[in-house]
Parts: structure tokens; C-alpha cells; sequence
């Protein structure tokens, strides 16, 4: 007896699609610092780590404070106090949505657009393999480089600064989820914004009790938290 296939399931109406998209939403105090922000927010904006008080423009790297600061001024304008843009990150493109509150603050709301499910956290990232390649915005657009060129990672707001001997970049990768897939031996989480390339450094300076690791470039001096100094020695036969 011959089987026959099961009919493909149609594909979502644009209704049910609109009804089950995540929205991120985001309330701002008059100050424009974080009042409450729900989960979603949070993974669209890869901001995980966002708490009540920080300010919106410290999530961003600075060439997208611009554009979030141009969108708040304009529902500050406008005649109904709202504004709407597409705003294109490194994760995809987000439709975000202002409006006034009656205590002068911000309600910011966002939407994934196109057929992306948001249902992953961002923390699925550290979940990939070693990363052989790193990620950099350059010139407007995505460049690998091999992860050894790199010296240095910096957090950056919910992005990660990478230093290499070309210079600074932006990776649009969290510093959470590079210290998860860089070679644990080699790139050392010396401070909680920094994880540091150990075969790129030169010396290790001791001065007023603090230490700070100098990179091979002869300038770059990181810093090197307390909780991590015996572990720094160890490594570094101190």
C-alpha cells in the first residue's frame, strides 16, 4: 500500500503572525534612564544586563546613539508625542515605536521585523563552538579576522570592542557570550569589561596595589580586577 505525504502545513496568515510576534517594550523616566523593561526588550536589544536607572544611550555604541536620540526628540515634537523608525542593528532590523508618557517620560516599544524568531535567548550564542573567526563592523560591513589577531575584547555597551593592530572595532557579539567561546587559555577574563589576549601582552605593572596589564602595542594599558589577580599570577608566572 503506497503512503501518501502529509500536506505541508500552510503558511501562518499575516494576522496570527502579528498577533504571536514578540514586542519588546521599554518605559523611560523624563531623564530618559531605564524605568522598566521586559524580557523581550532585553533580547532584541541585546541588552541583558540592563537595569532600572541606566541610560537608554549607554546600550548603544555611539554611532546608533544618533538615530535613538533623533527618535526621542521627535516624539518630543510631534503633535500626538509619538515617533516611529526602522532601526538596523547587527541583529537584524527593528521597527521601534515612542511615545509620551503623562510624567513627560517614554514608553519605546519594538518589533522584529521580517520572519526572524526572537524566541532565542542571546545567551544561545555561547552555545556555538569555539569561535574561529571574529565578527567586526568595519566600513559598513561585516570583516573576519582571525580571533589570535586579536589583542584585546572591551565590553561596549551590549556589543564587545575588539583591539587589533588595524585598530578599534565593534563586534556584534556580547563579551558574556565571547568569554564562552574564545580559547579559555589564551583569552583571560582579567576585569568584568575585559578579556585579555595573553600572548599579546608585554609587561604587567603593579603600582598603588593595583595591576594593569600593558598590550604589545606599547600603549594599551588594561586594568586587572581585584577577584582576578591570584589567577593572573598563576598564568603569568608572577
Amino acid at each position: 500500500m503506497s503512503r501518501t505525504a502529509p500536506p505541508s502545513p500552510a503558511p501562518a496568515s499575516f494576522e496570527y503572525r502579528l498577533e504571536h510576534t514578540p514586542v519588546g517594550v521599554v518605559v523611560l523616566d523624563p531623564g530618559r534612564r531605564i524605568r522598566a523593561i521586559n524580557h523581550t526588550a532585553r533580547r532584541l536589544l541585546r541588552a541583558e544586563a540592563a537595569t532600572p536607572g541606566t541610560a537608554l544611550l549607554d546600550l548603544h555604541p555611539p554611532a546608533a546613539r544618533v538615530k535613538v536620540r533623533w527618535l526621542l526628540d521627535a516624539a518630543e515634537n510631534a503633535v500626538d508625542g509619538s515617533a516611529a523608525m526602522v532601526i538596523t542593528t547587527l541583529f537584524g532590523s527593528l521597527v521601534a515605536k515612542v511615545s509620551l508618557l503623562d510624567d513627560d517620560g517614554y514608553c519605546l516599544m519594538l518589533h522584529a521585523l521580517g520572519e526572524t524568531a526572537m524566541t532565542a535567548a542571546p545567551a544561545d550564542e555561547a552555545g556555538r563552538g569555539r569561535l574561529l573567526k571574529l565578527p567586526l563592523l568595519r566600513n559598513g560591513a561585516t570583516e573576519l579576522i582571525d580571533i589570535d589577531q586579536v589583542a584585546c575584547l572591551s565590553a561596549q555597551g551590549h556589543y564587545a570592542e575588539a583591539l587589533t593592530a588595524q585598530g578599534r572595532f565593534l563586534c556584534p557579539l556580547s563579551l558574556a557570550a565571547l568569554g564562552q567561546r574564545v580559547d579559555g587559555t589564551v583569552f583571560v577574563r582579567v576585569h568584568r569589561r575585559h578579556l585579555v589576549n595573553l600572548r599579546r601582552v608585554r609587561q604587567a605593572q603593579r603600582q598603588d596595589g593595583r595591576w594593569r596589564l600593558m598590550l604589545d602595542d606599547g600603549q594599551t594599558l588594561i586594568p586587572v580586577g581585584r577577584d582576578k589577580v591570584d589567577l593572573l599570577r598563576r598564568l603569568l608566572a608572577l
